[in-house]
């Protein structure tokens, strides 16, 4: 490692100084903070003798030595090398590109961006964009071997026109594996954006939400080497749609009769099964007094699931999820009382046996999940509903896509070193 000379004023910063100067032995820090080789460079046959220092400088940080040497013979000059300067002020641009960065994700100005900037050192805010735009624009989205892959769909508007956010994620990393924008979303825009970004030839596990499409598509591009997850999240979505918002007890009973395939909901069918029977034996003056009991109750029910998911959320567990075989005995049941329930339930639940085979794929699939909630988290955290309006350009928001990405892969926002830790170095070696 760099020889370093102390003295009572450094003896301290040597630690901190050998993560700056090269491992070699073949260099030396002296007293007078002075960086150069302990070996003499030959020059004519002769050894070169040292001949003072030249500066490295940086506006706002001061100025470093660097050693030189000299031939005695001819006089020509040989520079020290000055990489320790550069790697350090690296360090600083680095932090502070993070730190840019930070501020942007939060959905800082630019404007207050350079206002910030200002109390750390002087910075317009031209250079900040420049290290912002310069960072996004190098990112490349990391190419690993995955097996299953998170696919959906966002609908950003640049200005007033609609645009598409097609996204794949690694499901076991959580980073985006690619992320572009369309104009549209049909089944040739899908089927470039795949056949762009995954192996084709190898076998792979989708995680999707309901579209229809998605069959079809896949089975175009992989044949019979696709395991195709169709998300229980946005089914039980729908099933509950279907109902509409104002329902009746009965329709609520109906909707928990059907969310109740993959998850055990029996608890929450009780609770509605009891206030049901409670209902029958009521006897009601007039209509108004009969919505005001309805309400009531409904609000109890919905204290109710309020209190099971508290529950849940202190002991850290999930909605039960039912082994396959529950899961095909709840449906058998229901599709035998199929008459009893409204048109649209009906024909979702139809649509539910008709894709038995995609919702049911995790269970085939070990570590696969059932439903789509991680690019559904990692949406949650960029281009958010409150800002997806505010982009005027595409640029604007592929930019906060990639920012999005870059976040999950580099952490920016936690820094390795503080700015007031590589300044202090900065000023360990400045004169």
């Amino acid at each position: 490692m760099t020889e370093i000379y102390t003295n009572l004023n450094n003896f301290t910063d040597s630690k901190p100084l050998l993560t700056l100067f090269p491992a070699s032995k073949d260099y030396e820090f002296t007293a007078k903070k002075v960086f150069r080789s302990k070996k003499r460079v030959i020059c004519c046959g002769q050894e070169c003798v040292h001949d003072g220092y030249d500066f490295v400088r940086k506006k706002s940080f001061g100025k470093a030595k660097v050693g030189k040497q000299i031939c005695k013979i001819c006089g020509k000059q040989h520079h020290e090398d000055k990489s320790f300067w550069k790697k350090l002020l690296g360090q600083w641009q680095e932090t502070i590109t993070s730190l840019i960065l930070t501020l942007r994700d939060s959905h800082v100005a630019w404007e207050v961006v350079q206002k910030i900037m200002g109390f750390i050192i002087p910075f317009g805010k031209t250079k900040a964009i420049n290290l912002f735009n310069n960072t996004i624009e190098q990112f490349e989205y990391p190419q690993d071997n995955f097996l299953i892959v998170n696919y959906d769909e966002q609908h950003p508007k640049s200005g007033r026109i609609q645009k598409f956010r097609l996204t794949l994620l690694n499901y076991k990393t959580r980073v985006p594996i690619a992320e572009e924008l369309f104009d549209n979303k049909n089944d040739e825009t899908i089927e470039f954006f795949l056949r762009k970004h995954l192996d084709t030839e190898k076998e792979i596990v989708i995680i999707t939400d309901c579209d229809r499409r998605y069959p079809t598509i896949f089975k175009k591009i992989w044949g019979s080497k696709v395991i195709h997850q169709k998300c229980l999240l946005h089914l039980n979505k729908l099933v509950v749609n279907d109902f509409g918002k104002n329902v009746s007890l009965q329709n609520l009973h109906n909707i928990y009769l059907m969310l109740n395939i993959f998850y055990n909901r029996d608890k929450e069918i009780r609770f509605i099964e009891r206030l049901l029977r409670k209902f029958e034996k009521k006897i009601f003056s007039n209509a108004s007094e009969k919505k005001d009991w309805i309400k009531e109750q409904k609000n109890k029910f919905y204290d109710y699931l309020k209190t099971l998911e508290n529950k849940r959320r202190s002991e850290h567990k999930n909605l039960t999820q039912r082994s396959l075989p529950q899961a095909e005995k709840v449906l058998a049941e229901l599709w035998q009382q199929r008459n009893f329930f409204p048109k649209n339930s009906k024909k979702r639940l139809e649509m539910i046996k008709f894709n038995w085979n995609y919702f049911t794929a995790f269970y085939q699939v070990e570590s696969c999940p059932a439903t789509n909630n991680a690019v559904e988290n990692y949406y949650s955290t960029s281009l958010k509903t409150h800002s997806k309006k505010q982009l005027r350009t595409d640029k604007g928001i592929i930019n906060h896509m990639k920012l999005s990405a870059l976040k999950r892969i580099q952490n920016f926002s936690t820094p390795k070193q503080t700015l007031l830790q590589i300044y202090g170095l900065i000023r360990l070696l400045a004169t």
